[in-house]
This record gives C-alpha cells, structure tokens and sequence, in this order.
C-alpha cells in the first residue's frame, strides 16, 4: 500500500493489526515527521496511536515513553539523512532502526514494563540518548 492509504487506513483505523507492527510505527513517524515538527509529531503521533489502539481494543498496548523514544530517533535519522523519498530508502539507510531492542539500551526493562512509562515520557535510567 502506499504513503496516502498507509494514512488513511491508520486514521480511519482500517489498517491491520498486522500492518501496524514496528515497521508500520516506524512508517508513520517518517511520515508525520516529513510534515511536521518533531513537537507536533509527537503530539500527532501519540494521540494517533492511543485512538488506534483503542480502535483495536488494544489500550493497554500503549507506551509513551517507547512512543516517544522511536518518534525521537527516527527524526534524528531525518535530520541526518533528509533526502530519502521513499520509506524503503530510508530503512535500508537506516537498519538500525529495526532493532525492537535498542530501548533497552537506555532503559531498564522494568522501568519501560512500568505503568508510569506507559502513560508518561520517562528520560533514560541507563544510558541518556545522543540525540
């Protein structure tokens, strides 16, 4: 599917659960982030995915704090790779990025397992990011 229906579907919460998986999160960051501020895809991004979920009946899925954490490093990846067009380009730019556990990095998995990371931005307790 493309960019515009990959939107559509997502906002109209037509998109498959298994569409939505990590690289689907992925997708809509990069796709917010091209058109956006990253204080407004934050914003955006958050409430998309809080509607979605609930849309799935899957509320208690939602992670702030993890939210927040792949929003931030995929505009970091922006801000140093501008010029990919396409979603593939910048994966392929970028393969880090698929790596489920580079969170842990920076957090501990208790901390990220927590009711107040899922419901709140929590700065790193390992490690603090480098962007």
């Amino acid at each position: 599917m493309n960019d515009p229906e990959f939107l559509r579907a997502f906002h109209e919460y037509t998109l498959s659960s298994g569409d939505f998986r990590h690289l689907g999160h992925l997708r809509l960051a990069w796709l917010v982030l091209r058109r956006h501020s990253l204080e407004d895809a934050l914003q955006i991004i958050s409430l998309g995915i809080r509607q979605y979920a609930n849309s799935k009946g899957a509320s208690g899925m939602y992670n702030e704090t993890l939210t927040q954490f792949w929003i931030r490093i995929v505009n970091h990846a922006i801000q140093a790779q501008p010029s990919a067009q396409e979603f593939e380009q910048f994966i392929d730019t970028f393969p880090i990025l698929l790596d489920k556990q580079l969170p842990f990095h920076h957090w501990r998995r208790e901390t990220l397992g927590g009711s107040r990371a899922r419901s709140n931005w929590l700065e790193p307790d390992l490690k603090p990011l480098p962007f």
